[in-house]
């Protein structure tokens, strides 16, 4: 697979400036620092349509893909609230950054899932981006020790800059479909044997575009070792350690796009009135635009407020041991995206009115923030069909409440 990875010895922290990310809080700060890095290279990411190596050995160094790896084994473990902070930072400055962030930070999700001798094998070291794509499935034929996969996977996000990267299968053993514990087809996450892998480099599309979000495949079967795989469709374990309680809550990071992009749109209108005013009093701009811009402000003010809000909740469950999400709960938190996905998509429209037909021209930033958030908007993970699913669940457990304050299981969790 041809790529543009950086080793890990370029993702030494010493040579950016960086603390050793052995820390959250550490991770944050590297997280602010990053920031002037991320914004020389942004250009170059989004004409390179992946991250630049020197975007992503910072980025390795940094320990923004390490945010999840659980505490056992020796990692940060943070919060979804810090994730989802961390995401949103680097991609009001640049969309792709961000989005690779929200993807590759599922890298610690994935290997908490393995056994003790296959994370040895596969992550001597936790500066070892993992990409994943899971749709559409590959097939994986049941054989001794393992299973032999094919399968072509879209939206592979990262995989450019990932060590290693996954693709979700379907299982089958003598031809015959190998069903799970749910009775359903079982589905797995398998890591991929590298050198089988071959890349589409198909990734060229409207915004966005340093995601490195290329289609990949793998023609010929191709050995993969029973235990480098996971249950994709694995059911809730309150018992399990807090970020692998439920499989649903590992991209929940990617909330943080959406937030990014919309805060970096607004800034940029709000500049665009700021330069127009010439130093006068805001008293001279017409009321129309004020409004255009306050409505604009208020709808990232409040998705940034409502996203914080299930995170934090959402932590307060999963950290508490023994304790597992409800449907509600899990469905929130994917409406949560939709949610601020909707806000994205009214601030957008504010912000062109407020840049009125300057929006068009390629010398107006806002142009390529506009691309990104239409492509953002574009991710299963935005559809406003979540916040139907949310309203599913509240239907189906009457004893959950139909809004956060009347949750009770969130209540009983905070008393």
């Amino acid at each position: 697979m041809t790529s543009t990875q950086t080793q890990a010895a370029d993702a030494d922290p010493a040579v950016f400036g960086l603390r050793a990310p052995e820390t959250a809080e550490a991770i944050i700060a590297n997280a602010h620092d990053l920031l002037p890095l991320i914004a020389e290279e942004a250009d170059e990411i989004e004409q390179a349509a992946r991250l630049t190596p020197r975007a992503a050995a910072a980025m390795r160094a940094a320990g923004v893909f390490q945010m999840a790896f659980p505490a056992f084994r020796g990692g940060v473990e943070m919060g979804l609230a810090q994730q989802v902070e961390v995401t949103a930072l680097i991609a009001a400055v640049d969309a792709s950054a961000g989005w690779n962030v929200g993807v590759l930070n599922a890298t610690g999700y994935y290997a908490g899932r393995l056994g003790d001798a296959a994370y040895a094998d596969l992550y001597p070291t936790r500066d070892t981006p993992t990409s994943g794509a899971f749709h559409p499935r590959g097939r994986a034929e049941r054989v001794d020790g393992g299973y032999l996969v094919t399968g072509r996977w879209g939206w592979g996000s990262g995989s450019y800059s990932a060590v290693h990267i996954i693709g979700g299968a379907e299982v089958f053993e003598g031809g015959a479909p190998v069903l799970g514990a749910d009775g359903k087809q079982a589905h797995l996450g398998l890591w991929l044997p590298r050198p089988s892998i071959e890349v589409a480099d198909d990734w060229q599309v409207l915004g966005v575009r340093g995601s490195g979000s290329t289609s990949y495949a793998i023609t010929e079967p191709a050995f993969v070792p029973e235990h480098h795989a996971f249950d994709r469709e694995a059911v809730d374990d309150p018992s399990a350690d807090p970020l692998n309680k439920s499989v649903g809550i590992s991209h929940f990071a990617l909330t943080g796009v959406v937030l990014g992009v919309a805060r970096h749109a607004v800034q940029i209108a709000g500049e665009f009135v700021r330069d127009r005013m010439g130093g006068a009093s805001a008293a001279k701009v017409d009321a129309a635009t004020k409004q255009a811009l306050g409505e604009a402000m208020a709808e990232v003010d409040f998705a940034y407020a409502g996203v914080r809000e299930v995170a934090r909740l959402t932590d307060e469950i999963i950290f508490t041991p023994g304790l597992g999400l409800t449907p509600l709960q899990r469905a929130r938190m994917t409406a949560a995206n939709a949610a601020a996905a909707n806000a994205l998509r009214r601030a957008m429209s504010l912000c062109m009115e407020v840049a009125s037909a300057t929006y068009i021209l390629d010398r107006n930033p806002i142009q390529r923030v506009i691309r990104d958030g239409m492509s953002a908007l574009a991710h299963a993970g935005t559809r406003r069909a979540h916040l139907g699913a949310a309203a599913a669940a509240a239907l189906e457990n009457p004893g959950l409440g139909f809004t956060i304050p009347d949750d009770p299981a969130w209540d009983e969790a905070l008393r």
